[in-house]
């Protein structure tokens, strides 16, 4: 039997077939199948790039499935021919590679993480037709960082900093040079705890802020704030009389730039009526209706019960709170 080619179907029937596979092993089976997945059009939702202590790869999203591109120091290995038999040429490098079980996450040996990792990306940029748009770096993992904000993020469109790793705290060194120098038109992400003590100098102003545990964020920090996307997590400052007061504020046509808001703290846990109504003393609430929530999504608001996994929504249109499970 004659092999089947591929490459010879017609655009849409080989774009239809291309986004059910493993486009990233497509295109480097050759340069026309590079160039058939680059014409097809199928573009990843987001490109990352990771330098972390544990962890140097970088990530490419598409709907259904990702991409993990893991990077090794070559001299870290033992029996680098066997273990990594398969070989891609990037650019002027050769990246000797093994698939970990699957075609999903794959793993390249390198002599420098950094600069391999650029070259990734530029052949993915150029393949997929897109842009680098999240980086996820720790002080540890990336000791440059602070040229990477002001040289290469800043001057980046649409662009996510993702800051901090598992088990080590942010300092608060750290902290403010991100406050201070990460332009306020970037998406923010710190995924670890910074120092208890910390205070913030300056009202939050970026489109998107996330903060994974806050012990240090005050109420005045929520009041100030100037974002989009807020997410506070394990926030033991703020109380249910702050969110109420600060729900009051937003009916009444204050706080307008926000459209999301998460926050988890311990009072959250309690399903007890009190805290119903200390949360929403003076506010009406009325039936969840769905159909205007889809209306307006600059009207909604979450408050978040992490133990039970309970989306406490909230709807706010023309002045009315509708919330849907009380």
């Amino acid at each position: 039997m004659k092999p089947f080619r591929l490459l010879l179907l017609p655009h849409l029937v080989f774009r239809k077939i291309a986004s059910q596979i493993d486009l990233l092993a497509l295109s480097l089976c050759s340069k026309k199948s590079r160039l058939a997945v680059k014409l097809s059009g199928i573009k990843p939702i987001r490109l990352s790039k990771q330098h972390i202590s544990t962890s140097h790869s970088v990530i490419l999203e598409f709907d259904h499935y990702w991409i993990l591109w893991l990077l090794k120091i070559r001299k870290a290995v033992a029996d680098v021919e066997k273990t990594f038999s398969t070989e891609f040429k990037i650019g002027e490098q050769i990246f000797k590679t093994r698939f970990n079980g699957n075609h999903d996450v794959l793993t390249s040996l390198c002599t420098d993480y950094y600069s391999a990792a650029d070259q990734i990306v530029e052949y993915l940029k150029n393949t997929f037709n897109c842009e680098l748009t999240r980086y996820i770096v720790s002080r540890e993992g990336y000791p440059e960082y602070r040229q990477l904000i002001t040289q290469t993020i800043n001057n980046s469109k649409n662009c996510e900093l993702v800051f901090g790793e598992s088990g080590q705290k942010v300092n608060a060194e750290d902290i403010d040079f991100l406050f201070n120098n990460l332009k306020t038109d970037k998406m923010l992400r710190v995924s670890r705890r910074i120092c208890e003590n910390y205070q913030l100098q300056n009202p939050l102003t970026f489109p998107s802020f996330y903060v994974y545990d806050a012990p240090w964020f005050r109420p005045e920090d929520l009041f100030s704030a100037n974002c989009e996307h807020l997410t506070i997590l394990h926030a033991p400052k703020l109380k249910p009389s702050h969110i109420n007061l600060y729900l009051k504020q937003w009916i009444n046509g204050e706080h307008l730039r926000i459209l999301f808001l998460r926050i988890e703290t311990m009072w959250l846990y309690s399903v007890l009526p009190e805290r119903n109504q200390q949360l929403f003393d003076g506010i009406q609430l009325k039936p969840f209706d769905m159909r205007r929530e889809k209306k307006n999504q600059r009207s909604l608001i979450y408050l978040v019960i992490s133990s039970e996994i309970i989306n406490l929504g909230i709807f706010i249109e023309m002045m009315e709170l509708l919330d849907p499970l009380l």
